[in-house]
This record gives structure tokens, sequence and C-alpha cells, in this order.
């Protein structure tokens, strides 16, 4: 939901009890401001750190 509220579409995977999301921005060519936003969003969620 926190992607889509940041019109963001990263890919996903998921195996097992393992999720995989992949940030990178293709029609960037790399990493994005924007890539950079939803993963702190996501360690936020999450109780992660950076």
């Amino acid at each position: 939901i926190e992607a889509e509220k940041m019109n963001h579409h990263p890919e996903w995977f998921n195996v097992y009890s393992k999720v995989i999301v992949d940030l990178t921005t293709h029609d960037a060519g790399g990493i994005t401001e924007l890539d950079l936003e939803l993963a702190r969003k996501m360690n936020e969620l999450t109780g992660d750190s950076v």
C-alpha cells in the first residue's frame, strides 16, 4: 500500500519465508531517490534501521 501511495511499483519475490523486494527503477537505470524513500519506509514499518 505504501508503494502504491508513492506510485512506485517494485518487483516482489516470495519464496517460503523469505521476501525479496527489488527497488531499482529500471527506467532510470539504477536507484533513485524514490527507491531510497520506499526503502526507508519499509524499514520504518518493519522496525529495521538503515
